[in-house]
C-alpha cells in the first residue's frame, strides 16, 4: 500500500469529496474500501496538520509585527464576542490586526449598520405601498 495519493484523488480530498475519493482508489489500486478509507484518512490528517502549521506560522508573524490588544469601544459593544477572541489567541491576533488596519485606513464605523439600512428602506416601502393602496381602494363594497 502506497501512501501517496494520485493527484486527482488528493483534489478529491481537499474538495471533501471522500466518498468517490475512496470509491476511485479502491478501484484503481484494487483494494478494499476499508483499506482505501484509511489511506483517505491519513491523507486527510496530513493536510490538516499542514494548514494547522501554516495557520500557526501567520499567527506568529502577525504577532511579531503588531502587539496583540484589543479596542475598549470593541469590548464595550460585544462584550461576549470579544469574551471569545480573548479566550483564543489566533482570533485575537486576527482581529487587532484588523482593527489596526482600519484604522491605518482611517476607517470609521457606520453609526447605522448596513443591514439595518436596508431594513429600514424595506420598511418605508412596505409603507409607502400600504398608504397607496389604501387610497386607492374604494372606502365601500362596490365593485370596480
Amino acid at each position: 500500500m502506497s501512501t501517496k495519493l494520485p493527484k486527482h484523488i488528493a483534489q478529491m480530498v481537499e474538495k471533501n469529496n471522500l466518498v468517490m475519493a475512496i470509491k476511485t482508489l479502491s478501484e484503481e489500486q484494487g483494494i478494499g474500501m476499508g483499506e482505501a478509507k484509511v489511506i483517505i484518512d491519513e491523507h486527510e490528517q496530513k493536510l490538516k496538520q499542514q494548514q494547522d502549521k501554516n495557520v500557526a506560522a501567520i499567527s506568529a508573524k502577525q504577532n511579531k509585527k503588531q502587539p496583540i490588544a484589543v479596542s475598549k469601544t470593541t469590548s464595550q459593544l460585544n462584550t461576549a464576542a470579544n469574551q471569545k477572541i480573548k479566550d483564543n489567541p489566533k482570533l485575537q491576533a486576527l482581529n487587532s490586526g484588523l482593527d489596526n488596519h482600519l484604522q491605518h485606513l482611517g476607517y470609521k464605523k457606520p453609526l447605522l449598520p448596513y443591514w439595518a439600512k436596508r431594513l429600514l428602506v424595506i420598511l418605508l416601502i412596505i409603507v409607502l405601498l400600504s398608504l397607496i393602496f389604501w387610497q386607492i381602494v374604494p372606502k365601500d363594497n362596490t365593485p370596480f
